[in-house]
């Protein structure tokens, strides 16, 4: 007998001995699911969709394991992996006629394990790479904040930890097939799971676990429009209160915690420009969620002075003196203003962005946006009139060169001083262009609001109050929208 037959008679000797003694080879041999719910730890829907695909399922016929050694070079029987340094080596010592079966590893695998496969990895590879591009955060990459988010949830088996990847698997889903069971059940395991980790010790790493996880479902609900897209503003006022319970941002920051921080201040300024026009008989608790405010974080990158001047302008609008002040009030706030006007003015633009010339046209629509909102909402008392329209002018150009934009809070404040047919046309083609991308969260409430005040001032003989236009037209929507 020659030795390449001796060989494969041996080491299928060896591998029926081990499928008889090992019970978990037997296991595998006979094709039986394995228990998910004790190995993985996976809640019970996803469990139910992994187990759907087991091969055990399969109407087949025939032996249930066949072993099989390919000849050289025939690459249709099997997969056949890079030999290591050590195989190599090893592999030399041989006599030189071509390569032997104990060179190879095979993969015994079927269509049904490439789609069981598919099914449980997949949805952290789209988190990865697809799915947080459409993640609302300012000054840094939502592809770095989904790396992040997937370091984080998998750091620990916490309940915390569980929580955030239960909820980064619910966004996954959501951004794959849009709103349906799958997603929705792993939305409410990772409310469980937070609600369950409410009660433990929060260390530092406990605590941004709950931090992603909250802000993941805040995402989550902006993300498409739904029955239950108003929640996300629970979900941003919770993490809120974590932060400043856990002193969170009072702890030494490195570039991880800083993201996290920054991505939750993002939120809290365009939630805070929605809520001063949202007047509803439903804000009872609005005062208690405008009261915490979230920080920007020590290392926040040049680009997120953008939204703290957004916050500012904020702050400034709301509290323009009322009718009646004295002539010192009013002269004080206007001085106020013009420093204002004049940083965001100042913004350098194009330092604050990579060589992109998207990017920097969108920071330009940031800086217009606030300067056109500022000058509105305060009544124009700075007398910029012609500056204000040259800046609502270069908008529009700005929207024509654009091939997207998925900013929405510039596109709704200067979209709402489209005049013309034209202007419109301009808004709506460059959201219509912007939703066609795989990073784009439901702009259904940028096009209907912006719509409605096109039809006020449209039937409107003469001037309307920009700030009581803007707040009842808000105040009609039953869930607070979002600018992010």
């Amino acid at each position: 007998m020659d030795a390449k037959k001796l060989e494969r008679e041996m080491a299928l000797a060896i591998t029926n001995s081990a499928i008889g003694e090992c019970p978990e080879i037997r296991r595998r041999a006979n094709l039986k699911v394995p228990d998910l719910d004790r190995d993985t730890r996976l809640d019970e829907t996803t469990t139910g969709h992994v187990k759907s695909f087991s091969p055990y399922k399969r109407n087949h016929k025939g032996t249930g394991l066949r072993l099989s050694w390919p000849n050289a070079g025939d690459g249709r029987r099997a997969v056949v992996a890079k030999l290591s340094s050590h195989t190599s080596q090893y592999a030399s010592s041989h006599d030189n006629n071509g390569p032997c079966s104990s060179d190879a590893r095979i993969a015994h695998v079927s269509y049904a394990d490439v789609e069981m496969h598919y099914n449980i990895a997949n949805p952290v590879a789209n988190v990865q790479y697809t799915a947080s591009q459409s993640l609302a955060v300012f000054g840094h990459d939502p592809v770095d904040l989904g790396n992040l988010l997937i370091r984080i949830s998998l750091a620990s088996e916490t309940t915390s930890a569980v929580a955030a990847l239960q909820s980064l698997l619910a966004l996954s889903s959501l951004h794959r097939h849009d709103v349906h069971s799958q997603a929705v059940e792993l939305k409410i395991s990772a409310l469980k799971s937070l609600a369950a980790a409410a009660g433990s010790h929060f260390g530092t790493t406990e605590a941004a676990q709950h931090v992603a996880a909250g802000m993941l479902l805040c995402s989550f609900e902006v993300h498409q429009a739904s029955c239950t897209s108003g929640q996300w503003l629970w979900y941003l006022s919770g993490v809120k209160n974590l932060i400043k319970a856990t002193g969170l941002d009072k702890y030494p920051q490195d570039s991880d915690l800083a993201m996290l921080l920054d991505w939750v201040y993002y939120f809290d300024v365009l939630a805070r420009f929605t809520l001063q026009h949202w007047n509803r008989d439903t804000t009872e608790n609005k005062s208690a969620i405008l009261n915490i405010r979230a920080e920007a974080s020590q290392a926040a990158p040049p680009a997120l002075t953008i939204v703290e001047l957004l916050s500012e302008v904020c702050d400034a609008v709301s509290t323009r003196p009322p009718a009646g002040s004295s002539v010192e009030d009013v002269n004080d706030y206007k001085s106020f203003l013009k420093i204002l006007d004049w940083r965001i003015r100042s913004i350098p633009v194009k330092s604050m962005v990579d060589d992109n010339a998207d990017a920097s046209l969108i920071t330009e629509l940031y800086q217009l946006a606030m300067l056109v909102y500022l000058h509105r909402a305060t009544e124009n008392v700075l007398n910029q009139t012609s500056r204000t329209q040259q800046h609502i002018d270069r908008a529009f150009t700005i929207f024509s060169q654009l091939d997207s934009c998925v900013r929405q809070f510039p596109i709704f404040v200067l979209g709402c001083e489209a005049r013309r047919d034209d202007q419109r046309a301009v808004v709506l083609e460059l959201i219509s262009r912007s939703e066609k991308l795989e990073s784009s969260r439901s702009f259904n409430h940028v096009k209907i609001l912006m719509q409605a005040i096109w039809a006020q001032d449209d039937l409107a003989n003469g001037d309307i109050n920009y700030w009581d236009k803007l707040s009842y037209i808000i105040s009609r929507c039953s869930i607070l929208p979002t600018f992010v």
